[in-house]
């Protein structure tokens, strides 16, 4: 059976890059709907083969929308790329937001032991993640999910691939949960519910926590807490593993090269002492990487990141959004103890 990749090739879409004739064809589409999409209409055929999916209604969903320029200029705009992160963070670290989530853990107590106990991923992180990504479930998204996954699938070169797979899971799920396809809400990147799992780990790892039969993750804080704590397990959660400790560097023009590289640790402790990189806690066995993020303007402060912290980075890659998950963790299990 032909994949959805050689499909879209052999209709003249790239499934990876970009080029100059890429985007002056997307500019081209901004007045079409994407049923007239070439494009689209192999991706039609491809879901109605492999899937068996309803073709007269791809056919009448993709002929009701348009391209949704707003989806790209966010996409390339990030503040989790551009933002400093002494900027980043306060965004989530403020009163309100700590102590919602403190309200947040004692109203599921239940669910996060249980979580904590069968994943092995700590309460506060759990919650953390939760507030960062939508303050508890209260900013999940307003943009239908399916006329901004079809937009980054077709529009927007640079990911079109893993964007095109998104949106056939979606289309899938869709399916699945008896969803009306184009009314489901989510982020402007397609993401869902208070957790924001795009829509192929919705599929794989979304739990039904309270075992009611049915996986809710917008309504279902207990489903939410159990689908977060999958998901850092399945990424590779170490059970009772650091997450960071402060650094000193001594020289940094001896290991700037370093610095925020890679998406896993690289050197033992005692390598790092080597390039005079020194923890400033306890001693941890195992690799650490180097995290330098500017704490203030003109200041760069320096963490050893082990591999619970890189396994965060799997939720979002960034360096500044793992971090804030940290300190929201940590300023809530504080005022929670308190």
């Amino acid at each position: 059976m032909i994949s959805l990749a050689a499909a879209l090739l052999l209709s003249g879409c790239s499934a990876v890059g970009g080029s100059n004739t890429s985007k002056q064809v997307s500019a081209e589409r901004q007045d079409q709907t994407y049923i007239e999409v070439p494009e689209v209409q192999t991706f039609i055929d491809y879901m109605a083969s492999k899937h068996q999916y309803d073709r007269a209604l791809l056919v009448d969903v993709f002929s009701q929308i348009k391209k949704r320029e707003q989806v790209i200029t966010k996409s390339n705009n990030q503040p989790e790329v551009i933002t400093p992160y002494y900027e980043y963070r306060t965004r989530f670290l403020n009163q309100g937001r700590i102590d919602s989530g403190v309200e947040f853990a004692n109203r599921n107590r239940v669910w996060l032991d249980k979580a904590e106990l069968e994943f092995g991923v700590p309460w506060p992180i759990i919650v953390s993640i939760i507030g960062v990504e939508t303050a508890y479930g209260r900013v999940t998204g307003n943009r239908d999910v399916f006329t901004s996954l079809t937009t980054l699938a077709f529009d927007y070169p640079r990911r079109g691939k893993y964007f095109r797979s998104e949106l056939e899971s979606y289309l899938l799920l869709a399916r699945q949960e008896g969803w009306t396809v184009g009314e489901t809400k989510g982020s402007y990147s397609g993401a869902l519910g208070m957790v924001q799992f795009m829509p192929s780990n919705y599929l794989k790892l979304a739990k039904d926590f309270n075992g009611n039969e049915h996986i809710d993750l917008w309504g279902s804080e207990a489903d939410a807490i159990g689908s977060v704590a999958n998901y850092l397990q399945h990424h590779g959660w170490q059970r009772d593993g650091y997450t960071v400790s402060r650094a000193r560097v001594d020289d940094l023009d001896n290991v700037e090269e370093w610095v925020n590289k890679g998406r896993s640790p690289m050197f033992t402790l005692r390598e790092w002492s080597k390039l005079g990189v020194w923890a400033t806690t306890d001693y941890v066995h195992g690799k650490a990487g180097l995290v330098g993020l500017r704490d203030q303007e003109g200041s760069t402060a320096y963490w050893l990141a082990y591999e619970n912290f890189f396994t965060i980075m799997d939720y979002n890659p960034s360096r500044r959004y793992a971090m804030s998950v940290l300190e929201l963790a940590n300023r809530i299990a504080q005022s929670e103890g308190s």
